[in-house]
């Protein structure tokens, strides 16, 4: 009796169970378990599985897990189970965190760059290989650095779809920066520069520019300059935008009238000619040219300003007596015989020479590590470098302390209190650091030329601050 009762017991709760789905859930033992061919304890063993085992369940049938073994279906008490949290889903963004970003053929920052990104461009990332991340570019494979890219990785719920990859523009009004007022800006792209309405490469294009155009640059916006254009703010590249000084005009009220811009006009003055704001005896002379200068003659002055040429120096425009200044051949002054350093060319030769040469690159801008007009300016030491090598004394290239300090380069230390004369080299000391850091070329006893910020120029050794910085001078 009491064995018909278990058995029919044993029934009424097999009868009764209901399947429960259990979508593909994730099982860990926590004992050693066994499998059966049904679900109850009464029905053959197949095997013991050990404890820490994982295995996935099919459906769950009361108590019991339905799961798979050797391709059959066996069956397991979920009393000796727990079920492993299902990973939530998630998704990784990929955006660009700085401006500029190079996009390289290879994955390698010695490769060909194919173009540029702006900052806060999603990407659709392909594929990560070391510190490069593989991206289409143009319908082609493409790299950018690993630096360069922010990943935001997060939770897709479910039904909810991953975020669409598009380029992502920052509001324009909330990221403009100002620009240098001073300079002038103008389109540097032969084919033309499309200006757009938004400063991404995916914004709607507004207008094509031409080559030369002239912007009136209102801002910046991390690699785009905000121009002014129609009566409405829109957006170039700035690396296809060329920034220059701004030429100042002529002296107010000259009339000028063309000059043969076939011939050379050279400086025919022995003792040097000055160079003056307005085309008068009276005005403030700016600097001094040296005899058998070359010069860059504009035009002639008529009216009541005639007798004078109008010559250029950078982007300003200056004026010299015209009895001063021949097309023709220019005899060089006689000069007491002189100990010449290397090569033979006097020393009093050579600072002309040099000073000639300086003289053509004032408004050059100032190129910290340059010694070469060739990348776009000078610093300091390489200036000096630069005129000297040019004019026929050779000298290595070193920075200031070096070339105060070593006697080889440009001679002995001359004391500051010395009355200093055309062609001496000046030495500054304290401007920007700690000894000798600044250099530049006498004009005469108090003005001087040199590569400074924002571009070579000529200063006053009477004002203020060079007095206080001034630490000698060499002469050769």
């Amino acid at each position: 009796m009491k064995k018909t009762f278990l058995t029919l017991t044993t029934l009424a709760l097999i009868g009764s169970a209901t399947g429960v789905e259990a979508a593909s859930t994730t099982l860990i033992l926590t004992d050693n378990v066994n499998i059966r061919t049904a679900a109850t304890t009464s029905a053959p063993v197949i095997t013991t599985l050990k404890k820490g085992t994982t295995v996935t369940a099919v459906k769950k049938t009361g108590s019991w897990y339905e799961i798979r073994h050797q391709s059959k279906k066996a069956f397991i008490t979920a009393a000796y189970v727990k079920t492993v949290p299902a990973k939530a889903a998630t998704t990784t963004t990929y955006i660009t965190n700085t401006a500029s970003v190079n996009v390289r053929e290879k994955a390698t920052t010695s490769s060909k760059s194919l173009g540029k990104l702006a900052k806060n461009v999603n990407l659709a990332v392909k594929k990560k290989t070391g510190d490069w991340y593989e991206i289409t570019y143009q319908k082609k494979p493409a790299f950018v650095h690993t630096t360069l890219v922010t990943a935001k990785t997060s939770t897709v719920t479910t039904g909810s779809k991953p975020p669409v990859t598009t380029p992502v523009t920052p509001p324009a009004s909330t990221a403009v920066k100002a620009v240098d007022s001073s300079k002038q800006y103008e389109v540097n792209a032969k084919e033309g520069l499309n200006a757009r309405l938004s400063a991404s490469t995916t914004g709607k294009i507004y207008k094509t520019l031409p080559h030369k155009t002239v912007l009136k640059v209102t801002g910046a916006v991390d690699s785009w300059y905000q121009v002014q254009l129609d009566g409405k703010n829109v957006y170039v590249a700035s690396n296809y935008v060329l920034a220059s000084a701004k030429e100042t005009p002529p002296a107010p009220g000259v009339s000028v009238t063309p000059v043969d811009q076939s011939k050379a006009y050279k400086v025919n003055a022995p003792t040097g000619l000055n160079v003056r704001t307005a085309p008068s005896t009276t005005s403030t002379v700016f600097t001094q040219l040296a005899h058998g200068s070359s010069v860059q003659v504009s035009g002639e002055t008529t009216g009541t300003s005639a007798g004078w040429y109008q010559i250029k120096i950078g982007t300003t425009y200056y004026y010299v007596a015209k009895s001063y200044i021949t097309t023709g051949s220019v005899t060089s002054p006689v000069t007491p015989p002189v100990t010449p350093p290397a090569p033979t060319i006097p020393a009093s030769g050579v600072m002309e020479k040099a000073i000639s040469i300086g003289q053509k690159y004032l408004g050059t801008p100032y190129v910290w590590g340059s010694s070469s007009p060739v990348n776009g300016g000078f610093d300091c030491s390489g200036f000096i470098n630069y005129t000297l090598n040019t004019a026929g004394y050779k000298v290595a290239r070193t920075n200031v302390n070096g070339y105060w300090n070593n006697d080889g380069y440009l001679g002995q230390k001359l004391s500051k209190l010395r009355q200093p004369v055309r062609g001496d080299i000046i030495f500054f000391e304290n401007t920007y650091a700690a000894g000798p850091t600044h250099i530049g070329i006498m004009l005469n006893n108090d003005q001087f030329i040199h590569a400074n910020t924002p571009s070579l120029g000529i200063s006053r050794l009477s004002e203020r601050y060079w007095t206080q910085k001034l630490l000698g001078f060499k002469a050769l």
